[in-house]
Formats: C-alpha cells, structure tokens, sequence
C-alpha cells in the first residue's frame, strides 16, 4: 500500500522542482540579456551567490544559511577557478 504521506511529498517536491527550474530560467534569460561580456557574466554570478547567501540566511537561519551555502557553492568554484584571471 502506497503511504500518502509520501505521495504530497512527492507533489510538493515537484512543485518546488518546476518553480525552481522557472527560477532559473528566468535568471540565465536575464544575465543572457543584460551579461555584454564574460566579465560581466561573472559578476552577475557573484552577485547572484551573494543574494542567494542572504535570502538563505533570511529564510533559513545563520547555521542552515551557511551549510547550505558550503555544500551548493564548493562545486561552483571548483567549475569558475580555471576561468578567473
């Protein structure tokens, strides 16, 4: 018997895997738009990590804020090191 219980899980984590993926989109449409070079790009990303570590830490409190922040960004920086000059 299928527990319902995880059933709204599963919808909620679906609403919040189309919302974040709206998100997303909307962001690279927006740096696409307003980016005229790769330097501006990457700004644009920093920037965008720098709200994301504020609305966490808003939302989510110091400690939760900052894990989340350690464990989504450390494979970010690894990926944007070969790029910075």
């Amino acid at each position: 018997m299928i527990n319902e219980s995880k059933i709204n899980t599963m919808e909620k984590l679906t609403q919040a895997d189309v919302k974040l993926q709206h998100f997303f989109n909307g962001m690279l449409e927006m740096a696409e738009k307003t980016s005229k070079s790769g330097e501006d790009s990457i700004l644009l990303a920093g920037a965008m990590m720098s709200a994301a570590r504020v609305i966490y830490y808003d939302c989510l409190g110091p400690d939760q804020g900052q894990h989340l922040m350690d464990n989504n960004t450390v494979g970010f920086i690894e990926l944007l090191k070969p790029t910075i000059h």
